[in-house]
C-alpha cells in the first residue's frame, strides 16, 4: 500500500492511499488475459479441424463400406457375369451380371450393372433407372473390376473401389480418401 502525508491544520497526518493497480500490474493483467484467450481459440480452432477431418474420413469410409456391400449382395446372387457390357481391368469400369429372377413373367434373367455415373457409383437393374450407392459428398476416383477365376474354376470379381471426400479441392486439410479392393466368389446357381 501506498501512503501520503496530508498537511491539515498544519499537523502532518498518515493517509493510506486507496488507488487501485498500477500501470505495470494492469498490463501484466492483460498480459496474461491475451494469453489465456489466445491459448483457448487455438485449441478451439484446433477441435474444429479435428472434427472436420473425422468427419470426413467417416464419410468416406461409411460410403466405401456401402459400396463394397452393394456389390458383395449382387454378385453372391448372381448366376454370371455378363461380359458383352461388363468393362474389365480399366478405369472407369463397369460390372453386369446375370440373375435369375421370378419377378417378370415369361422372364427367366435379369441383369445388373455397376457403373460410374459423373462423380459417383451407380447401380441399375433390369427396367429399373440407375441409382447412386454413394452420397455426393465423396467421388469416385478409380473403379476397376477384373474377372478372376479360382483353382476350382468358379468366377470371382476382383473389385478396385478408390473414394474421396468431394470438398478436398476446396480444404485440402479436410480431405480424406481411400482405396478397397475386395474379392468375391459368384455363387452361381
Amino acid at each position: 500500500m501506498n501512503y501520503y502525508f496530508r498537511f491539515i491544520a498544519g499537523k502532518k497526518i498518515n493517509i493510506k492511499s486507496q488507488a487501485g493497480f498500477t500501470l505495470i500490474e494492469m498490463l501484466v493483467y492483460i498480459a496474461i488475459l491475451i494469453m489465456v484467450l489466445a491459448s483457448l481459440v487455438i485449441f478451439g480452432i484446433g477441435a474444429i479441424r479435428t472434427g472436420a477431418k473425422i468427419k470426413a474420413n467417416a464419410e468416406v469410409l461409411n460410403n466405401s463400406r456401402r459400396a463394397i456391400e452393394a456389390i458383395t449382395f449382387e454378385i453372391r446372387k448372381s448366376k454370371s457375369i455378363y461380359a458383352p457390357t461388363s468393362i474389365f481391368d480399366v478405369n472407369p469400369g463397369q460390372l453386369s451380371l446375370e440373375q435369375a429372377t421370378d419377378s417378370l413373367a415369361g422372364e427367366k434373367q435379369t441383369f445388373v450393372d455397376f457403373f460410374k455415373c459423373g462423380e459417383r457409383l451407380c447401380l441399375k437393374k433390369e427396367g429399373g433407372d440407375p441409382f447412386s450407392i454413394t452420397s455426393n459428398h465423396v467421388k469416385i476416383t478409380n473403379l476397376v473390376f477384373s474377372q478372376l477365376l479360382n483353382s476350382s474354376l468358379q468366377p470371382s470379381v476382383q473389385i478396385t473401389l478408390g473414394i474421396e471426400t468431394a470438398a478436398s479441392s476446396l480444404l485440402p486439410s479436410y480431405s480424406s480418401s481411400i482405396e478397397v479392393t475386395s474379392t468375391i466368389n459368384l455363387q452361381g446357381f
